[in-house]
């Protein structure tokens, strides 16, 4: 209905026409019109701050697509396809994916609500289940590659290399997929675990409840006349340096000859925990910078300074009087294409403090570290999650950092000083099933050192 047939309306049911009051409401309608006018340009002037301030940060950011294209699109999708559009969720979930993707952030991640409590706790080193890692076999099966230490499955006597066959008298049709959903729960509950063990069959009842992730584990090897400290970090979350702490002093109160990390296929993790480790390891000094791209944000330095982790303008002891391993130490640093981020770090920061150029330079005695192994991953760059919405969760990269010599990796790779691949046979037993016999890279670690301390 328009204006005119309005204005009609209520003549029709009188059955006169009356012009006073057509006359009464134009003047009415122009009076509104001049009154709204002189408001906005009152108020515009007012808020011209507001307004400036508005175009140049909403329209600025969103330059970079077309709100008006993207509603056109997803209306025709809306209305004509044969196909139905995802719920509102899904679809923004996609959208949000398919632009971190294009951005070639490879890092990136839209989480959900539960998808979000998996990560974090991951990254906390704290998780509910019976305390395994879990392999799959090449016939599909899973392998508990390693039993964490103080965990139920600990307590319930299963052990690296056992195979998972069934749960609670359920066979496996499909080992891996199948035996990690089943062996999940809430703590307190109990489930029954059937496996085999070097042929044999066993069962076992585990009570499920929460565990800390073991990301240190180590040992003694004696090779030739050399007593070596071994030490796998398989990660660094929130209990990793606590676990590497008490490893490295036990050994050095065994008297070691020399020191090898093992860092193969290890991920990374929180850049914090790694800044607390490599605090512990190294001399006073810088352990990496951290450029971020956004003018918004800070870029900063962390480094060791008398026990204390300095994390741009954060401080936290690590350890009362420091610690520092000794430049008398042969070590020996294992890596492969796995090790990556967090990881990578530790490599290249022991790496450079071994440079003698470099610790001239600060004012230190250079360690004695050499990589051993083939190329790294190549990530050298910092991932931040965001709340974007009651129960969704962005993460993107925000920054790069480099090692102390700031010379940055990313898309690049830490190369070893001492190359050494593993055989074919060899690549596919886990990491930590693998022993000297079975592993070309550990074996070359060892006599290295050997050789370095019995020349």
């Amino acid at each position: 209905m328009n204006r005119q047939d309005d204005f009609k309306s209520p003549e029709s049911k009188k059955g006169t026409p009356s012009r006073p009051l057509l006359v009464t409401l134009l003047a009415c309608l122009l009076t509104g019109i001049v009154v709204f006018l002189a408001t906005f340009f009152s108020l515009s002037g007012y808020y011209s701050s507001e307004i400036e301030d508005y175009r140049n940060n909403y329209v600025r950011r969103s330059d970079k697509y077309d709100p008006g294209l993207l509603e056109a699109a997803l209306g025709l999708l809306d209305a004509n396809s044969i196909f139905d559009l995802p719920d509102r969720t899904a679809l923004t979930e996609t959208m949000v994916e398919a632009a971190i993707t294009a951005m070639g952030d490879r890092y990136g991640t839209f989480f959900t609500d539960l998808e979000y409590a998996s990560y974090s706790s991951d990254l906390s080193g704290n998780f509910v289940g019976i305390g395994v890692t879990l392999q799959k076999t090449a016939d599909g099966n899973a392998e508990v590659v390693l039993v964490h230490a103080g965990s139920p499955a600990e307590d319930a006597g299963l052990i690296g290399g056992d195979v998972l066959t069934a749960i609670d008298g359920k066979p496996f049709t499909d080992g891996y997929d199948e035996a990690f959903n089943a062996i999940v729960g809430e703590a307190g509950t109990t489930v029954s675990v059937s496996f085999v063990r070097a042929g044999e069959p066993m069962n076992a009842t585990v009570t499920r409840a929460e565990v800390t992730k073991q990301t240190v584990i180590s040992r003694i090897e004696n090779y030739g006349g050399s007593k070596i400290g071994y030490v796998h970090i398989t990660g660094f979350d929130g209990h990793t340096y606590e676990q590497l702490e008490a490893a490295v002093s036990a050994l050095e109160d065994e008297g070691i000859d020399g020191l090898i990390f093992d860092l193969r296929s290890n991920g990374g993790g929180l850049l914090s925990s790694v800044g607390m480790v490599l605090a512990y390891l190294l001399p006073d000094g810088v352990i990496a910078y951290v450029d971020y791209r956004s003018e918004s944000l800070s870029d900063y330095v962390i480094s060791a300074e008398d026990g204390h982790l300095k994390n741009g303008g954060s401080s936290t002891l690590y350890r009362e009087g420091g610690h520092e391993l000794s430049p008398d130490l042969p070590v020996a640093v294992l890596v492969n294409g796995g090790t990556a981020s967090a990881a990578e770090l530790f490599t290249a920061a022991l790496r450079d403090y071994a440079d003698p150029a470099f610790a001239a330079e600060i004012g230190v005695t250079p360690l004695d570290v050499t990589v051993v192994g083939t190329l790294t991953y190549g990530k050298g760059t910092v991932q931040t999650t965001y709340t974007v919405g009651a129960d969704s969760y962005l993460k993107l990269t925000v920054a790069r950092y480099s090692p102390p010599t700031n010379v940055n990796y990313d898309g690049v790779g830490i190369t070893p000083s001492l190359s050494v691949e593993l055989p074919e046979e060899q690549a596919g037993i886990s990491v930590y099933l693998r022993t000297r016999e079975n592993d070309a890279q550990l074996a070359a670690a060892l006599a290295f050192l050997d050789q370095k301390v019995n020349p």
